[in-house]
C-alpha cells in the first residue's frame, strides 16, 4: 500500500487470500493500514524538515504525526506484539 501523507490511497494490492474476508473486514483493514501509511510518511516528511533545519515550531504547527502516534497506530492494527520484519511472503 501506498498513501499520500493525508492516507489517501494510490496503489494498493491485495493478497487474494485477504478477499476471503468479510467485505467489511477488508474494508476497516484498508482503511487502518491507510491512515498508518500517511503517519509514516508525515514521520518522515517531519525528518526532512528537521534534517534541513526548520524549528520545531514551526514543524509542530503543520502538525504532522510523530513516532509515537505511529507507535501507538501500529499497536492498535497488530496489537502489542512485536511487528515481522517484513509483511514479504515467500514465492
Amino acid at each position: 500500500m501506498v498513501t499520500t501523507e493525508q492516507g489517501l490511497p494510490v496503489a494498493l494490492k491485495i493478497d487474494p487470500r485477504e478477499l476471503k474476508k468479510s467485505p467489511q473486514q477488508l474494508a476497516n483493514e484498508v482503511l487502518a493500514l491507510c491512515r498508518l501509511s500517511g503517519m509514516r510518511a508525515q514521520v518522515a516528511h517531519r525528518r526532512e524538515m528537521e534534517a534541513q533545519g526548520i524549528d520545531s515550531p514551526t514543524i509542530e504547527i503543520m502538525g504532522l504525526a510523530t513516532d509515537s502516534d505511529v507507535v501507538n497506530a501500529e499497536e492498535g492494527i497488530f496489537g502489542d506484539g512485536d511487528l515481522p520484519d517484513s509483511w514479504m511472503r515467500s514465492v
